[in-house]
Formats: structure tokens, C-alpha cells, sequence
């Protein structure tokens, strides 16, 4: 699609830049004869030939039927095509050609697209010195054009320039069709692979798209930024390196491919396509994989790279907008989590596939998931984040620091070695019964300080499990709430109550799972950190008591706002609503953008 160039901004420079190299009709680009192989740096020399060693007058053809510039141009394109399919006559003679003014090609656009690549002599049907011919072809006629003949030298200047203005007006409206048709080509050619409504699955390698009108997924795909933001191979790399991530989907399902063996799973924001092809290895007998990001292009090719394309089918589109080609399905895959779990609301949408979708007694993995709060003390940290403007290189900068009555939460990697208190669980989601009402929450919480230290900020995280039933209970609420566990295997027997993990962490429990907490693996979701705005003391045994709460944004509501009031309760303080002494009650807003 060469002539796709032209149309960007530079190219419109480069497009002048031609335009101001031409002179008298000439090119530094050879143009072809119409009927054989010479070429020439003039059109009219060019002509000329045609005439003389073809019997072709162009420019007779041209008076006697009154063709346009663009009737011109498919006339130049369909002699070329001819002379193209037979380009040697078996008698060494020129075919005879005639025109007399209603072949169909003359009105068929078919012919405007350029037979030969960059044919220099379409640019130059514009630049043609045609005076003779149409005064001839005028008087013979009578037929003239009603332009006032140039009688001075000033005059036929102004005249040369209207034209030349005219002309590259002319070229640039030719530009924009070409470009325009190119366009439509291509969109045509997506529509085919990835928008194709059907009444039952696809043929193998082919993608279906739903009921959804054109327009509405046009508009969907092309103004939402979220869904552009994952087109990039960058950001999947990130996902995918994420072993965490990863291996925790990829365990589940290849340790329990009784579940997945002849099922129909649906993959909600697919991405790659690697929990697709997961699923197509644990045994599933379809895989319809959603994504309304162009990344579902390259998820495509690698499904059909990796031969899994007679069993996983593309959807291009927004799961809420789609029809898909099946009534229900088994199971329900979705890497949904953003930023402290909520961040991107894309837990929605998949709820939208379980409400449609999701037969009786189907599962979603995962099926449940906890977000949890703690305190940290991290001098570093601070200095790092909330001081460094203090002394930038000798100079205070402090218009730098976020003020305000809401401030950004951080996204930080936080070492286990900075957890100063217990953790409190904010909110259990349960994937099966959930819905997006329940996911805007308010919770109270206790943090126990473990050490003496210092309160620099709260920090937040979240866990996933991973059930071979949504049936299923999992961790009651007092497991939830122990002490944080990790995610290494190796954990000595005797150590296992202590630690607390999470029942899909024990030997004795078929659940899967993984935490995205300071006490595991660092993984791409990392922690948020609540920088407190005043730093609080805190003694072994001291209790931060406040109320969290968490909404989306109502400016956007794939963000969030938190709101957190928090005061001191002192070790060994009875704490009662009328008799425990407090400190004054601070309140804290934040925003995760």
C-alpha cells in the first residue's frame, strides 16, 4: 500500500517537493510507452511515439470525445492493462486500438487504481500542454471552454499559476480517493476474517464477531484508550513474563484437564491467546476467545502457528455488545485483575459473560478473589517518593509534591522487610455471585503493629483462587484474615498453621492460587502504596483502626477513588465506642489513575 505514505503530514511535504521538481512537463522519473517497452522523460514526447510508431493519437482521442482528466487516466490504466496480458503480439504489429467514446472502462473506477506502480505518466496527464489540441479540437467544434485568452505577459504568468494551484488540487483529491479506496479495502479485508456473523462455529482459521452493527464496533474499538492500550506487544510481554501470572492459570488448568476435557470455555479479554491455547491443551473441545483490542490479530496468527485454530475461535469485539455462537459454555477463563485488583474494571465484563452465558453449575477461573491492607515502614521509601522534592540537587521544589485534598496512590514493588502490622481483609469477591454493584465496597479494618516502628503508608494487594467447583466455599473468613502467607511451596510442616497460607497453598486442598502480596513473588500487579500524610509512631501491639472505602471513578470508571479515616488505638487500651482514647480521626482520598 505505497500510496498510503503520501497521505501522512510529511508526505504531503514530500508530495510538494514533487510537485516544484517538475518543469515544462518533464519528470525525473521515466514514463512507459503505452503499447512497448520504451520509455521517455516527457509525456508529450511520449506522445508523440505513440503516435508515430503505434497509430495512437492520444490527444485526437482525447478532443474528439471530450474525455475527462479521470476518463484520461482509466484510458492510460486499461491500455496498459492490454498491453500488459499481451505484450507481444505474434505478428510484431501493435494491436489496432480505438476509442470512440463509450467503452465501459471510460466509467468504470476499477481503472483509476494505477496499472503500473508509481506510473509518472498519470502525474504528468495534469502537466500536459494540451493548448493545440483543445484550440483545434475548438475550432473544429466549436465547443470552447469560455477562458479569456492571456494577452500579456502578466496575464499568461497568473494563468500558468491558476492552472499549476489547479492541477495540484487536482492530484491531491486523486491522493485522497486512492487513499480513501485503499482504506476501504482493507477495512473490506478485516471485516471478512474477524467480523463474519454465522449461525454455528466457523470454518477452521476463520474468526467470528457476533451480532453487533459495524458501526457500534468501530466505535468501540477505535475512542476507547483502554482497549488501545493493549494492542502493543510490550504490555503482554510484561503479562506474560509474569510467572506468577501465568503459571498460576496454566497450573490450574493443566492439573485438573478432567475439568476442561470436552467442554466449551470462553477466554474474556484474550490478549495473546495464551489461556485459550492453555485451555485447548488441558482437552477443551472449544475455545471461543474474546477480545475487543487489535492485539486479537497476532492472537490469531498464533493460534493458527500453534494448530489450535480447529478448536479456538476468534471474537473480535466487546463481550457486552456480542452474540456469540454458542448459547452457553462451561467455563469461564478471564486474567481480569488490574492494580489493586479492581483498577480497570474488567471484572464487569465478565460478569456480563457469566450472567449470558455461563451454563448451571459452570465455573469461572478464577473463582474467587481478597483484597487486603497493612501498614509499612519504609524510610527509603518516603525519602524516595515524599521527601526527594525537599532537595533536588540542592534546591526545594516543593510545588512538586502531590497536594490537594485527593493524592495518586503508588504502584511500587514493596519489600516483605517493610510490613510493620497484621493484615485485614477489605473484601472477599466471590466470581460466581458477585455483581458490579457489590464491587464499589466500604469496609472497617484493624492493624496490629508487630514491631515498633514507624507508619510511613498503608499498602494493599490482592489474592486470587482458583476452585474446581464455583460451588465451592473455599477459605472461611478467619483463614482469610490469618497472617500472610507466601507463595513458595517449601514451607516447613511445622510452620503451616503459623503462616497462615491460604487453603489452596496446603497439601491437603485441591484449590490453586497466588498473591500478588510483599510476603510472594514480585508480580506486574506489584502493591499500592497509601502514603500516609503524617507518619504514625506505633509500639509492639498499638492497633490503626479506620474505614476503607473504594469506588470507581465517576469520571472515568475504569479508576478508582479510595477514601481511608484511620486513628491510633494504643496497646493495652480497651477499645470501646464511648471509652477508648483516640487520637483525632484523620482522613485521607486517594486516586488510582
Amino acid at each position: 500500500m505505497s500510496g498510503v505514505s503520501s497521505c501522512s503530514e510529511s508526505g504531503w511535504d514530500t508530495q510538494d517537493d514533487r510537485w516544484d521538481d517538475w518543469e515544462d512537463g518533464e519528470m525525473d522519473t521515466p514514463m512507459k510507452c503505452l503499447f512497448c517497452s520504451q520509455t521517455f522523460n516527457s509525456s508529450a514526447i511520449l506522445f508523440r511515439h505513440a503516435k508515430q510508431a503505434h497509430g495512437f493519437d492520444f490527444f485526437k482521442v482525447r478532443a474528439d470525445n471530450e474525455l475527462d482528466f479521470y476518463q484520461c487516466m482509466r484510458l492510460v490504466n486499461y491500455i496498459r492493462t492490454k498491453e500488459i496480458n499481451d505484450p507481444d503480439p505474434a505478428n510484431g504489429a501493435t494491436p489496432a486500438f480505438a476509442v470512440d467514446g463509450t467503452e465501459a472502462f471510460l466509467s468504470d473506477d476499477a481503472y483509476l487504481k494505477p496499472t503500473l506502480a508509481e506510473d509518472a505518466l498519470l502525474y504528468a496527464l495534469d502537466e500536459l500542454d494540451l493548448d493545440d489540441s483543445i484550440s483545434v479540437a475548438s475550432s473544429c467544434t466549436g465547443r470552447s471552454d469560455g477562458a479569456a485568452a492571456a494577452d500579456t505577459p502578466k496575464e499568461r504568468k497568473l494563468m500558468g499559476r491558476i492552472k499549476e494551484l489547479e492541477q495540484q488540487l487536482t492530484m491531491r483529491e486523486r491522493e485522497v480517493r486512492s487513499v480513501t479506496s485503499q482504506f476501504e479495502e482493507y477495512r473490506q479485508m478485516v471485516k471478512q476474517q474477524f467480523y463474519n456473523a454465522g449461525d454455528d462455529f466457523q470454518k477452521e482459521g476463520e474468526s467470528y464477531t457476533g451480532g453487533s452493527s459495524e458501526a457500534a464496533q468501530s466505535e468501540a474499538g477505535g475512542s476507547d484508550y483502554y482497549f488501545n492500550s493493549y494492542a502493543g506487544n510490550d504490555i503482554h510481554m510484561q503479562m506474560l513474563q509474569d510467572k506468577v501470572r501465568t503459571e498460576g492459570y496454566r497450573n490450574f488448568m493443566y492439573d485438573n484437564k478432567d475439568l476442561f476435557k470436552g467442554k466449551v470455555v470462553l477466554d474474556v479479554g484474550c490478549g495473546t491467546g495464551i489461556l485459550s491455547m492453555f485451555a485447548a491443551r488441558a482437552g477443551a473441545a472449544k475455545v471461543i476467545a474474546v477480545d475487543n483490542s487489535d492485539i486479537i490479530h497476532k492472537a490469531q496468527a498464533n493460534v493458527i502457528e500453534n494448530n489450535l485454530d480447529g478448536i479456538i475461535t476468534l471474537v473480535k469485539g466487546k463481550i457486552e455488545d456480542l452474540e456469540l455462537p454458542v448459547e452457553k459454555v462451561d467455563i469461564i477463563v478471564s486474567e481480569w485483575m488490574g492494580y489493586f485488583l479492581l483498577f480497570e474494571a474488567m471484572l464487569d465484563s465478565v460478569l456480563v459473560a457469566r450472567d449470558r452465558y455461563l451454563a448451571p453449575g459452570g465455573l469461572l477461573a478464577p473463582s474467587a478473589s481478597y483484597i487486603y491492607l497493612t501498614a509499612i515502614s519504609d524510610e527509603d521509601y518516603m525519602n524516595d517518593r515524599a521527601n526527594y522534592w525537599d532537595n533536588v540537587y540542592g534546591f526545594k521544589m516543593s510545588s512538586m509534591k502531590q497536594g490537594g485534598s485527593v493524592v495518586e496512590a503508588d504502584v511500587d514493588v514493596v519489600p516483605s522487610s517493610s510490613v510493620m502490622a497484621t493484615r485485614a481483609l477489605l473484601a472477599e469477591i466471590d466470581h460466581g455471585t458477585t455483581s458490579p454493584s457489590k464491587l464499589d465496597f466500604s469496609s472497617s479494618f484493624v492493624l496490629k503493629a508487630t514491631q515498633k516502628a514507624t507508619a510511613h503508608a498503608l499498602l494493599g494487594y490482592f489474592d486470587v483462587a482458583f476452585s474446581r467447583t464455583q460451588a465451592s466455599s473455599g477459605p472461611s473468613y478467619e483463614e482469610l484474615c490469618l497472617s500472610a502467607y507466601t507463595n513458595d511451596e517449601e514451607v516447613p510442616a511445622r510452620a503451616r498453621q503459623a503462616d497462615g497460607r491460604a487453603l489452596w497453598k496446603r497439601p491437603e486442598s485441591s484449590m490453586h492460587g497466588f498473591t500478588t502480596g510483599p510476603h510472594g513473588t514480585p508480580t506486574h500487579w506489584k502493591q499500592t502504596v497509601f502514603l500516609l500524610r503524617e507518619p504514625i509512631c506505633m509500639e509492639l501491639g498499638d492497633e490503626l483502626h479506620g474505614t476503607f472505602t473504594c469506588a470507581k471513578s465517576a469520571t472515568n470508571p475504569r479508576e478508582l477513588d479510595m477514601d481511608i479515616t484511620y486513628y491510633l488505638v494504643a496497646a493495652g487500651e480497651k477499645h470501646t465506642e464511648n471509652g477508648a482514647r483516640k487520637l483525632s480521626v484523620t482522613r485521607q482520598r486517594y486516586q488510582l489513575r
